[in-house]
């Protein structure tokens, strides 16, 4: 993420010290990680990509070929991108929790929608509970290394538990839409592109700070080869003989 010899430097606010510009990052870190902010009049919300997915797009991108990247959430979940329009204003989604039935009075939820977290969802579940909603009994968080929501359902529903999933859906946080909002600084300026224009700009980004890398490479070798050619001459003509037999600073300055 860190390179000092590719990094564009500035003054830190007070003068003192120097910070970087942007990190020469040779991936589509902005994509793989998400962002979401709110400035004066603009806000900005971009939904994490897959890393291998995007390597891939990037290798299309060279090949001229068309790209077309969708989210994918590390809490996991169901999506519906059908409104994704490329990340951009106006675009929606929506992502459901993966409920899974463990018995007839039991349902378990293994993911939940990007964006929440158990407490969140579990909250939903019982104000949802408390407004006559839905009827669940108890509700337990077993989450350890995966996410494991026990929901106990009361016996009114438990006859029916696919009404109680479809209830879940409908009045808590199991089911949640997400409005993306793509807006970037390009050129020192706002601009709301697509997730897959951003994309094409981060691969051409790549290819820059690559040459740029090979450059400074070069120049360091050249710089090597100039100083060992020169030490080469230094020892075949024996110039560190003449500069013993120097009396004094001046007469060395008039080796040839």
């Amino acid at each position: 993420m860190f390179n000092p010899k590719t990094t564009l430097w500035q003054l830190s606010y007070d003068g003192r010290n120097k910070e970087p510009v942007t990190l020469p990052v040779k991936f589509p870190l902005l994509l793989a990680q998400g962002v979401e902010g709110i400035a004066v009049g603009l806000a900005c919300k971009m939904l994490p990509h897959n890393f291998c997915e995007l390597i891939n797009a990037s290798i299309d991108v060279l090949r001229k070929k068309k790209t077309n990247i969708m989210p994918d959430f590390p809490t996991g979940g169901i999506a519906d991108f059908r409104n994704y329009n490329e990340g951009l204003r106006g675009g929606r989604i929506k992502v459901r929790a993966v409920i899974e039935k463990k018995d007839r009075k039991t349902l378990v939820i293994t993911q939940i929608p990007f964006g929440t977290t158990t407490t969140s969802v579990i909250d939903s579940i019982l104000a949802a509970n408390d407004k006559g909603k839905l009827k669940v009994k108890k509700v337990e968080d077993n989450t350890a290394a995966q996410v494991e929501i026990v929901i106990t359902l009361h016996p009114d529903s438990a006859e029916d538990s696919d009404k109680t999933i479809e209830a879940l859906y409908a009045f808590s946080d199991c089911e949640v839409s997400i409005s993306p909002n793509s807006c970037v600084i390009l050129d020192g300026k706002p601009a709301f592109l697509s997730v897959n224009e951003i994309l094409r700009i981060s691969t051409m980004n790549t290819m820059e700070l690559l040459k740029r890398e090979l450059e400074i490479q070069l120049n360091e070798l050249a710089e090597d080869w100039h100083f060992s050619s020169l030490e080469k001459i230094f020892i075949e003509n024996r110039i560190y003989r003449k500069i013993e037999e120097c009396e004094n600073m001046g007469s060395c300055y008039k080796i040839n």
